[in-house]
């Protein structure tokens, strides 16, 4: 018979198992849940509901993202809950974290980039704006070419999600200018001449 020897306590389970026994297992549930809370209001669980319902209002996402499932959950928080779920099981955090920081920086700059678009209604400087692009482009790719060049599973999937995000932003500004266009003439064929 083998004997395996134990391992010697890291300063982490050490640490970790102080807390334990100073806050018991009631304590320790609470920290569980309170975390859990954390890491939904990081993942923009609580907003998604009244973002989905709003973007879907101003014509951004389709009627299904605002509507409710049971007659209670909202769809969009559902399915951005099932996301966060994939990719909480799929990868590791570091990397779920590497693809949240590069796809923060893609869209710090997009808006910013689209700012220009209203530039005159905001009375934003252009000089500001630039330098705002310029700050948030270099940051990216600095962060592309020294931290997630190492991580070639992240690069897959940020470039996923940003293909899949212009596929469905595409698709269903497709399928609502065909449904725009149908209604028009409905509405025309309808019209006494």
């Amino acid at each position: 018979m083998s004997q395996t020897k134990a391992e010697p306590a890291t300063p982490d389970k050490r640490l970790s198992i102080q807390q334990a026994a100073f806050i018991g297992v009631g304590g320790m549930v609470g920290a569980g849940i309170f975390a859990l809370l954390g890491a939904a209001g990081a993942a923009g669980l609580y907003p998604a509901a009244g973002l989905s319902d709003r973007l879907a209002e101003t014509g951004q996402f389709p009627p299904l993202m605002a509507r409710k499932v049971g007659g209670r959950a909202s769809a969009g928080l559902l399915i951005q809950a099932v996301a966060c779920l994939i990719l909480a099981v799929v990868f590791k955090l570091d990397a779920i974290a590497s693809i949240g920081s590069a796809v923060a920086l893609l869209i710090f700059t997009l808006i910013t980039a689209a700012h220009f678009r209203v530039r005159r209604e905001t009375g934003a400087s252009v000089l500001l704006l630039g330098l705002a692009i310029a700050a948030s482009a270099v940051v990216l790719l600095t962060f592309v070419f020294t931290t997630l060049i190492h991580e070639p599973a992240s690069i897959v999937t940020l470039v996923a999600i940003v293909l899949l995000g212009i596929g469905l932003d595409f698709g269903w500004k497709r399928t609502r200018a065909s449904q725009a266009s149908q209604a028009q003439v409905s509405a025309s064929a309808g019209e006494p001449g």
